[in-house]
């Protein structure tokens, strides 16, 4: 602001001014300047305004007055003026009889009244000038910076006289620099007011350049980032980024201030020790003459907000004891697990689950132990389940699993046989030591129902059952599927069983050269001896064995087995190829190449003597994996071949890939060779695509020289099947081949 106001300045001077006038005018601009210049307060200042008018015109005061917020004038400075006359001028309502002072007020311009008895303005303030011998009065309007009215300045004469040149120009410099003075005392006192609120603001503010470049920071900045007002002066707020927003989010954020002004959102920064944390930020462009000069940001932590907010969100969909989600959404869960399922043709199932005597735990503990109980529940079942499938509590004591693309029975029916077991484990609960099983429900979809409250129903209903048939175990609402489930359930339990008593055995079923009739190998195939259910079908227990995870130990004594077994007629001059299938679970674990050549070793078995079996499905699933596993076991010596080839999805080109030395042409091909024509000429691609890649090829369900004679003729390379041999024990085929001299006479 300008502090040489025009009233001062030497171009404006009357020409009319004497030049001792002129000095006078010079000196008293001097004096006033030097009282600005020494930064005195401004009441200070305006006093000496006063008194320096007061020299300039012997027997006169001088005075300002303001309004105040009523827009009464109010005696303000008056350093002549007696106190009792001090006294009678307050609350002056402007106006066309208030003295010089209330009209130049109310006219908004320069007042000179030269006799106070007679001129009407004084109506009102007679009394006043005749008690203190007030004669004439001056009087000038105070402006603001905006040309407001902020009060008068006045020169009161105890002589009546005319004011001159020289009078209205001292009065006009009065008024001029008591404004200059006030202006700045109010704004110094919004400056001060505003450091005020800058510092002891709750929210953080920032003040940059229109660079971006940060020149102020407060108090509540430093709290909130952890950086103080010195590291960040002349940095960028980029300092703070915490790198969650992408570039056009920043772009977006510069593009509103350039256009509006203006932006405001939820940012997410990063203190000085590195944690990030949510904002809400608002930042403003100021402008002056149209151009942006800075940029004011407010900011505070929204933290605490964000959390109550996602914790009422995790409360609504969510049961508050255990934390699991709540019925809502275990309804929802189980719609998107049909809907899923519906898509693959694949069912989905629905466990309920009932802890047994828990209100009998909770009426004879109390109720805070059964909570404890509730959250200890929900945390084994955490444990036992981890992401893979959906839990959540239904109502008190009551809990729900989603099940989504359930193929098999076993897979429902496995789960819930092992929560039940993990369930005998007992709780440690507020020291009582108690044992809580579960009655578990399952219902199917679609075959249970095709909405989520049928399914909800119905598994309540056979959790019911099985409440009623005992505890601690689980029952399908179908009865079938009960009975299903029973069966399955024996099988996996014998079969464990078997393992480990010796209920296993292998045959084997010879291969044959076609050209010479020469046995050159054997298939190993598992049998099962149960002692109470007689003999048991590859095709009933492998199922189950692969299900439950008991495929891989089974595969590794199937191995140890045929091992065994060939080095024994190696050993004994008979060697012959002994072919061990693979299945999918055993060939995805990590193990299978170093068990493959732990056997090796321990048997002292020529690797070529032993060949692996591995179906089309596993070779085409994992690719890069298949082909480094493939790669692995063929650096063994072993050899490889693909059984029931024909059956999934194989070209020329992926089996070029692969290091194997023989196709298997499934039987289900071989044996209607005769009755479906088509099959003749898949076995005939077969066997073509096979001598293409260079290696054999072998027909299985060889059961009459019919079929012998067509795959010889289309030059197959070996057969295996019923026509040549049944799957025998190992001595009984020592002693065939012993017999043969290596040869078989056909089983017809």
């Amino acid at each position: 602001m300008n502090l040489i106001p025009q009233a001062l300045t030497p171009s404006l001077y009357d020409e009319d001014l004497s030049e001792s006038e002129q000095q006078e005018i010079l000196h008293l601009q001097q004096e006033i300047l030097a009282a600005v210049a020494q930064n005195l307060d401004h009441l200070a200042v305006i006093r000496q305004v006063c008194l320096l008018e007061e020299q300039l015109l012997p027997d006169a005061v001088a005075s300002v007055m303001l309004l105040d917020e009523q827009k009464l004038l109010q005696l303000y400075v008056a350093p002549s003026i007696p106190a009792e006359g001090a006294a009678r001028l307050s609350n002056l309502r402007p106006g066309p009889h208030a003295g010089s002072c209330g009209n130049a007020v109310y006219r908004g311009e320069a007042v000179f009244v030269s006799n106070t008895r007679s001129d009407p303005r004084w109506q009102e303030l007679r009394p006043l000038a005749l008690d203190f011998g007030l004669m004439a009065c001056w009087s000038m309007p105070i402006r603001g910076a905006g040309q407001q009215i902020l009060g008068t300045f006045a020169l009161s004469s105890f002589v009546g006289r005319e004011p001159n040149a020289f009078h209205r120009k001292i009065l006009e410099i009065g008024a001029s620099i008591i404004g200059i003075v006030l202006e700045r005392q109010r704004q110094e006192q919004t400056l001060s007011l505003l450091g005020k609120v800058f510092e002891s603001s709750n929210q953080a503010i920032m003040l940059t350049d229109s660079q971006a470049g940060i020149l102020e920071v407060n108090r509540a900045f430093s709290d909130m980032t952890g950086y103080s007002a010195a590291e960040v002066k002349g940095q960028r707020p980029s300092l703070l980024s915490s790198g969650r927003h992408d570039r056009a989010f920043y772009q977006n954020m510069w593009r509103s201030l350039q256009e509006r002004g203006y932006w405001q959102g939820e940012v997410w920064n990063r203190r000085k020790n590195g944690e990030v944390y949510p904002e809400w930020l608002s930042i403003t462009a100021i402008r002056e003459a149209g151009q942006i000069t800075n940029y004011v940001s407010f900011f505070f932590d929204i933290s605490e907000q964000k959390a109550t907010q996602a914790r009422l969100e995790f409360l609504t969909c969510h049961d508050p004891l255990t934390e699991l989600p709540n019925r809502l959404i275990v309804q929802e869960q189980l719609s998107q697990a049909m809907v899923s399922s519906a898509r693959r043709q694949l069912q989905a199932a629905l466990l309920y689950l009932d802890l047994d005597e828990f209100r009998t735990i909770n009426a004879s503990l109390g109720q805070a132990v059964g909570d404890q109980l509730l959250r200890a529940v929900a945390d084994r079942l955490r444990q036992l389940l981890g992401e893979q499938y959906p839990l959540g509590r239904l109502d008190s004591d009551e809990f729900a699993i989603v099940l989504a693309g359930v193929e098999e029975l076993d897979q429902p029916a496995e789960l819930a046989e092992q929560i039940i077991q993990a369930f005998l484990k007992p709780f440690v609960i507020a020291g009582h030591e108690l044992i809580c099983t579960l009655s578990i429900g399952i219902a199917l979809y679609p075959e249970d129902g095709e909405d989520g409250d049928s399914l909800l129903k119905k598994a309540d209903s056979a959790m019911s059952h099985a409440k009623q048939d005992g505890r601690n175990t689980f029952r399908f609402y179908s009865e079938s599927m009960n009975r299903d489930a029973a069966a399955h359930l024996q099988l996996r339990t014998g079969l464990r069983r078997a393992l480990a008593q010796g209920e296993l055995f292998l045959e084997y079923q010879p291969q044959v050269e076609l050209v010479s009739g020469r046995v050159i190998g054997a298939e190993a195939l598992v049998r099962w001896q149960h002692p109470q259910l007689g003999r048991i079908a590859p095709a009933d227990f492998i199922g189950v064995a692969e299900q439950s995870g008991l495929i891989v130990p089974l595969g590794e004594w199937v191995l140890q087995q045929a091992c065994a077994q060939a080095a024994a007629w190696q050993r004994a001059g008979q060697p012959l190829v002994v072919a061990v299938n693979l299945s999918g679970v055993q060939f995805k674990r990590g193990d299978l190449v170093d068990s493959v050549a732990a056997a090796l070793l321990e048997h002292e078995l020529d690797p070529a003597l032993l060949e692996l079996e591995l179906t089309e499905t596993i070779l085409i699933e994992g690719t890069e994996h298949v082909l480094d596993n493939l790669q692995r076991l063929k650096a063994l010596g072993v050899q490889l071949s693909i059984d029931d080839f024909g059956t999934g999805y194989s070209s020329l080109a992926y089996l070029s890939r692969l290091p194997v030395d023989k196709l298997k042409i499934d039987q289900s091909f071989v044996r209607s060779l005769r009755q479906v024509p088509a099959n003749a000429t898949i076995v005939r691609m077969v066997v073509q695509m096979a001598r293409s890649l260079g290696i054999r090829s072998i027909a299985e369900g060889v059961e009459d020289a019919q079929a012998r004679d067509f795959l010889l003729a289309n030059q197959c390379d070996e057969g295996q099947g019923y026509w040549f041999s049944r799957p025998l024990a190992a001595p009984a085929l020592s002693a065939l081949l012993q017999a043969g001299a290596g040869h078989l006479p056909p089983s017809v």
